[in-house]
């Protein structure tokens, strides 16, 4: 673009100057008729008018703009229908493509700055448009006064300096100011008669999650921070503050047969008004079509440049059967429970997605998660669930190589059941290459293949950017407590585990390893006071790791022992496989080295997932200096 940059235009005292009407008029048809406004008729009209009424005079009031230019009727109230904010974004967008592209070398350039409607028109150097009027201004002071007055105030300057140093020196740091490209979106609230359609309004919340994430340069909080303000009635300022966000979109869905009304708002958390806001009535089988409609008006309002093709759909059309999709949001809806009766529901309704479409790639995906998730907390046995995921999640990525959660999911695999390091690293680098903003691939990254090959440091850090955009998930606040227990940062490993139980009161796997990290630290009285809060909050907690480490530490080891012996059988009884991992731990913070070596050969042989972390948890400490247990990290690829 041929301009001259402010600072430039003092050092050589080139005087600003405007252009004539006639000028700004010839600018204003070429860039209308440009390829940059093809087919925008909105931003065409819009910047025909305000150019015309500032070359006459005339003020510019939003009001005006919305009755005028935008069709609103007389009592149109801009605090409550955004158009004209959301248009000027876009209009301002558009006149910044055409000016780095067609209309670089145009002699005269019309903006329209940020807050505010008035344009402004300025002749750029060169061969001039027509007459000029030069706009007055002061003179640059000579160079030998501007020396004379820069050494006078030099000792006021540097004064100046000190203190504001020493004064932030003894304040605390100010709060992050949220990136102007920051957005949540809050859960879409069901306003269907039906409240079992819950599940629909859910999962169209996850998919604009899912779409603005994948957009460079916007940041996205993740679903589960975004989640915990489901069924609340939030201050969206406090929303913002809370999440470090600039903007927050809401929304309801209500859904009658294959008829959908979705009503969607995106609120400024400076203010609390809003930016824009639309209703949608449509059919179901246009729910992608409307996702990708406000996803790209969310950009727009944003400012927020797409990479690659600005006209590419942001949300695509993994499948064109509408009950095939309802299915698959049913499925994500009960594996989101994460609870074992959740999984096993998520298969069947992932199943009958599957059989309405066999090729629907997301669909496979769930279904893998489902089997991984039911395999690595011993719901069911490894060796079934764990190559019904890896066939899941292959065939989600035959179907569709870019879909970064089926690469997450054979990453799950390759790490936690095939022990295949190199095949987890490339499933996990590509997911990141394909989603980086995703607090998901992060945390899986983090939790499933940087801890158990003992990259801590790595590890540590790559949990912090899940946190960067889900800082409330008490799943990754507690994974983070879990990589300072296995570096032995105790305090701190409490610390975030108290911090996923205020979030969470009833998130019994914070309770567990903050339990844990007690008893290894040796500290009876804190364990004792976890032991009664866990009870408080789950009635019928086992106690069996407290009770036996006691019993051991009073010298009744045959006590001890039994107690373990009792709990296996009760796992057994319930049908509750894959627990060799915790008996073998169990074991050896009892002493009896000889049986956690026999459960841990044990989990070898049903290839727990859990096992992948004997090389970085603590409760393996006095085990490390036997062969036995080097032999173990060896088969494992982690030595």
């Amino acid at each position: 673009m041929r301009t001259v940059p402010a600072s430039a235009r003092e050092q050589f005292d080139i005087v600003a100057a405007k252009p004539c009407p006639d000028a700004v008029r010839a600018q204003l048809e070429k860039i209308v008729s440009s390829g940059a406004f093809a087919g925008a008729e909105r931003p065409g009209r819009f910047l025909r008018f305000v150019v015309e009424q500032a070359l006459a005079g005339n003020p510019l009031k939003e009001t005006l703009l919305g009755v005028e230019v935008f069709g609103r009727s007389p009592s149109y109230d801009p605090r409550l229908d955004g158009v004209v904010r959301v248009e000027a974004v876009k209009l301002r967008a558009r006149l910044k493509e055409y000016y780095e592209t067609e209309g670089g070398a145009d002699p005269v350039r019309i903006d329209l700055p940020k807050g505010g409607y008035l344009p402004c028109f300025e002749a750029l150097p060169g061969p001039p448009a027509g007459p000029i009027e030069p706009i007055e201004r002061m003179a640059a002071p000579s160079g030998r006064a501007w020396w004379t007055d820069w050494r006078a105030l030099l000792p006021l300057a540097l004064a100046l300096l000190l203190g504001g140093y020493l004064l932030a020196r003894r304040t605390h740091p100010r709060p992050a100011i949220p990136d102007s490209s920051s957005i949540a979106v809050l859960p879409f609230v069901n306003l269907s008669s039906n409240r079992e359609n819950e599940y629909f309004s859910d999962g169209l919340t996850d998919d604009l999650i899912d779409a603005l994430t994948k957009v460079q340069g916007l940041r996205v909080v993740a679903r589960g921070s975004a989640f915990q303000f489901k069924g609340k009635s939030p201050d969206i300022r406090a929303v913002g503050r809370q999440l470090n966000v600039a903007a927050v979109l809401e929304g309801s869905v209500q859904r009658s047969g294959d008829r959908l009304r979705i009503t969607a708002q995106l609120s400024s958390v400076a203010d609390g008004y809003h930016v824009w806001s639309e209703t949608y009535d449509r059919r179901l089988a246009d729910v992608f079509a409307v996702q990708d409609e406000i996803s790209r008006a969310i950009v727009g309002a944003l400012e927020v440049r797409v990479a690659g093709n600005p006209g590419r759909r942001l949300v695509q059309s993994p499948t064109q059967d509408p009950e095939a999709y309802t299915l698959y949001l049913q499925g994500r809806f009960h594996l989101n429970k994460w609870t074992p009766e959740g999984a096993r529901k998520g298969i069947e309704y992932f199943a009958q997605a599957i059989a309405k479409d066999p090729g629907y790639a997301p669909a496979y995906t769930g279904m893998a998660d489902c089997y991984t998730w039911l395999g690595v907390f011993g719901w069911s046995a490894a060796r079934q669930a764990m190559p019904q995921a890896r066939q899941a999640a292959n065939r989600a990525l035959q179907l569709d190589e870019t879909l970064a959660a089926a690469h997450v999911s054979l990453g799950y695999v390759k790490a936690l059941y095939d022990w295949d390091w190199p095949g987890a690293e490339r499933e996990f680098q590509r997911a990141l290459e394909l989603s980086p903003g995703d607090a998901d691939v992060h945390f899986a990254y983090s939790v499933t293949y940087l801890t158990p090959l003992g990259r801590l440091d790595e590890a540590l850090a790559e949990i912090q950017r899940a946190l960067a955009v889900d800082p409330l998930s008490p799943y990754k606040i507690t994974a983070e407590g879990m990589i300072y227990s296995d570096r032995r940062e105790y305090d701190r490993a409490v610390a975030e585990y108290r911090k996923a139980i205020e979030l969470e009161p009833a998130f019994y796997h914070a309770y567990d390893e903050m339990l844990a990290a007690e008893i290894v630290r040796g500290r009876p009285a804190a364990v004792d006071a976890v032991m009664q809060a866990m009870r408080a909050a789950f009635p019928n907690v086992d106690d069996t790791s407290v009770r036996a480490r006691r019993a051991a530490q009073q010298g009744k080891q045959a006590e001890a022992r039994g107690l373990v012996e009792d709990w296996i059988q009760k796992c057994v009884r319930t049908q509750r496989p894959g627990k060799s991992c915790y008996a073998a731990q169990i074991y050896a913070g009892i002493g009896e080295k000889d049986l956690a070596f026999q459960w841990l050969e044990k989990a070898y042989e049903e290839r727990n997932p859990l096992l992948v972390y004997a090389k970085a948890m603590p409760y393996y400490d006095n085990l490390r200096g036997e062969p036995r247990f080097q032999g173990l990290l060896e088969k494992l690829g982690l030595n």
